[in-house]
């Protein structure tokens, strides 16, 4: 059959296959990736929320007797120390409340002295039969009844000193005083027109108020009944505050305490954190941002969050093999960290996964790998590609 094949055709076929393998593809070069790799250390795992900001104690001054304002004796919105004087009101009405209380009890006091001389007599003449049984007890009981009005009186004047004392309206203790309710002249106390004076704010510590919902709380409960039960000097400052501007606050807060009950309406439950305030910056009302820790991790591996690939609710991370080929392992989310984030899967610390070529490097496929700049940062001390004999400790 061969020989009655022409000889062209034969020529031709032979150029045709010649032809067909030098037009064959080149294979594709190694997909170029870049991997870091993971990193495992303990970790406290935070969460943020907005909080409301308050004075550690807040008082509103009011006027505890009528009368009129007579002085406002600091400047609003000022520093204070505990026992400044705001407000006088008019004493003059009160001094002479006084002055009679102090007049009424020297007057009881010579009455009962009297009455006791009296009574010393009495007794003697009792004593001698003089007189009967029911003088001498009218007699005693007349010098009782003069003491007892010593005791009165001597508590009518106290009663009055404490009114006159409260003419004069001092700082409860250091802190901030607000505006002025009442000006000069007005009628102010329980029967006057106005009652509060003033607010004064004490804003070195300040509080942070903040709630977290029941779930949260039930994750965190014996973190924080452990932190409560410390003593003050024990707790460590973890609380940091992000500003209304965006900025942050240089001061780091610690751990108060967390409310009683859960607010039936809100589902939530208070935690209140301190926070030193030694330049006034902070003042009450102010909301803010805090950053709290809410779990502590030993031994967590972090990878960066760009290394993760979500595929229908589960996520996997590719991991460089001995061979420069790429493996999908799955791994379940932990609490971000930075741009870093914790997981948990069949990971080993030093196993390089591939950050950046993601989405090009398919499983199994060869890859082409350099170590990750992490953005601002500097590249892993760690080899772009593992060795056999590296370990783990040397890949950290």
């Amino acid at each position: 059959m061969l020989s009655r094949i022409p000889a062209v055709a034969i020529l031709a076929a032979l150029s045709l296959c010649v032809s067909c393998k030098k037009n064959a593809p080149e294979q594709a070069p190694p997909v170029k990736v870049t991997v870091t790799p993971i990193v495992q250390k303990d970790v406290i795992a935070t969460g943020q929320w907005v909080g409301l900001l308050d004075g550690f104690q807040n008082s509103n001054i009011q006027a505890q007797v009528t009368g009129y304002l007579l002085t406002q004796n600091y400047k609003e919105g000022s520093a204070v120390k505990k026992g400044d004087t705001l407000f006088t009101i008019d004493p003059r009405p009160f001094q002479a409340a006084l002055a009679q209380a102090e007049a009424d009890y020297a007057s009881a006091v010579a009455k009962a002295q009297l009455q006791q001389i009296t009574l010393q007599r009495q007794t003697q003449l009792y004593q001698t039969k003089v007189i009967s049984e029911q003088e001498y007890q009218t007699s005693y009981q007349n010098t009782q009844a003069a003491l007892a009005t010593v005791a009165a009186s001597q508590a009518s004047v106290q009663s009055a000193q404490v009114n006159l004392d409260y003419c004069t309206i001092v700082a409860p203790f250091d802190g901030v005083a607000g505006v002025a309710q009442a000006q000069i002249g007005d009628l102010v106390g329980p029967g006057g027109r106005v009652s509060n004076l003033t607010q004064c704010s004490q804003i070195d510590p300040m509080k942070m108020n903040f709630f977290i919902t029941e779930a949260e709380y039930l994750k965190v409960v014996d973190l924080l009944q452990r932190v409560q039960s410390l003593p003050a000097d024990q707790k460590k400052a973890r609380f940091t505050l992000e500003l209304a501007d965006g900025s942050i606050y240089p001061e780091l807060g610690t751990f108060d305490f967390f409310n009683r009950q859960v607010n039936v309406s809100t589902g939530a439950i208070q935690i209140t954190a301190l926070f030193p305030n030694p330049n006034g910056v902070l003042r009450p009302g102010l909301f803010a941002k805090v950053t709290a820790p809410v779990q502590e991790i030993s031994g967590a591996l972090l990878v960066p969050q760009k290394a993760m690939v979500e595929m229908q609710g589960v996520f996997f991370v590719s991991v460089l093999q001995p061979d420069d080929t790429v493996k999908s392992i799955p791994v379940k989310l932990g609490p971000p960290q930075g741009q870093l984030l914790v997981v948990s899967g069949a990971l080993q610390p030093g196993d390089k996964v591939v950050v950046e070529g993601i989405e090009k490097a398919r499983p199994g496929m060869k890859v082409s790998a350099s170590p990750y700049q992490p953005p601002g940062g500097s590249a892993p001390a760690a080899a772009a590609k593992p060795s056999p004999a590296a370990s783990p400790e040397a890949t950290k």
